[in-house]
């Protein structure tokens, strides 16, 4: 059996989240740097553990948050950080047992940190995901669903660990998009829904994040202008059960090194679902759900490749 009681560290509010940077991204390349949503001010850094780095990070609420360390010989532990109420790191502990597959490539818990969904990819050939599934980590069992062809992948669990949202990318335009499925199903990526825009085509989004109750998922668009070019970059809320989208916030267009067609990549949730946070070329905005309040917070490092809040 695996010992893994949540003790809880900063409030519920969860004032801080974390975020994973890339090796060409100054002082916090390879580190998980802890943040304060209310300023962005950097309050810790956790190095991964030697020969080792980072993967990807998911919250589990109360400032606890679960991490990947891949390993040279593509194995993947997950790895417990906790932060206190100051934004320090007061806990860095692995996971006890082999929770995840090796090439697990994405994570994501549900509030209470019983379960961890995970997609692994097969890197021989590329192109496809060849696991995935939900691990209970009160017990390290992992259930397997089947995967159809392509590439699971932005795992979001609402905070009662029983819906998902993932996007699927594919060959066939068909297919890919965003899914949102039950995690009672046993075949969970099988037994999905795709999400369609009130045209009745798949949405062309990226960055797929549930929200709290399950209800609706946000997701990133870019909006083609008359020449087909990604005039705006959207954040939307989509309703899971079907029906017209709500513009949460926008950004017109401008080229950036650091993605070609969105303003912003990465966007987390906070565990309450009042508020998200996307992450822009060298600052994020915090934005408001119910009402679209935005504030400007500063990201130095560029854009990172995985966060949590």
């Amino acid at each position: 059996m695996h010992n893994c009681a949540q003790k809880r560290y900063a409030t519920t509010e969860q004032p801080f989240f974390v975020t994973l940077v890339s090796a060409y991204s100054g002082w916090a390349a390879y580190g998980a740097s802890v943040r304060d949503a209310r300023t962005g001010r950097v309050t810790d850094l956790v190095k991964p553990p030697a020969d080792a780095s980072f993967g990807r990070v998911t919250s589990t609420g109360g400032g606890v948050f679960i991490l990947t360390v891949s390993r040279p010989a593509h194995s993947v532990l997950a790895y417990r950080l906790g932060v206190d109420a100051s934004g320090r790191a007061a806990e860095f502990n692995p996971l006890p047992g082999d929770l995840l597959p090796a090439e697990c490539r994405e994570i994501a818990a549900s509030l209470s940190g019983t379960v961890l969904a995970y997609a692994a990819w097969d890197m021989t050939p590329p192109g496809r995901t060849a696991e995935a599934g939900l691990v209970d980590l009160a017990t390290g069992v992992r259930r397997v669903a089947s995967v159809p062809p392509g590439v699971v992948r932005d795992l979001s669990l609402a905070n009662d660990g029983q819906t998902l949202a993932f996007q699927l990318e594919t060959r066939s335009d068909a297919a890919s998009g965003i899914y949102v499925a039950s995690a009672a199903a046993a075949d969970w990526v099988a037994h999905d829904r795709l999400l369609n825009d009130p045209d009745g085509q798949p949405y062309h989004a990226i960055c797929p994040v549930i929200s709290a109750d399950g209800r609706a998922v946000y997701a990133t668009v870019a909006q083609p202008g008359p020449w087909d070019d990604p005039h705006w970059t959207r954040l939307l809320e989509i309703p899971a059960a079907g029906g017209p989208p709500r513009v949460l916030f926008e950004l017109r267009y401008q080229p950036d090194r650091h993605n070609a067609v969105y303003m912003w990549g990465s966007v987390c949730r906070d565990p309450a679902g009042e508020s998200l946070l996307a992450f822009a070329s060298s600052c994020v905005y915090r934005i408001e759900i119910s009402s679209g309040a935005v504030i400007r917070l500063p990201f130095s490092e560029g854009q990172p490749y995985d966060a949590a809040w």
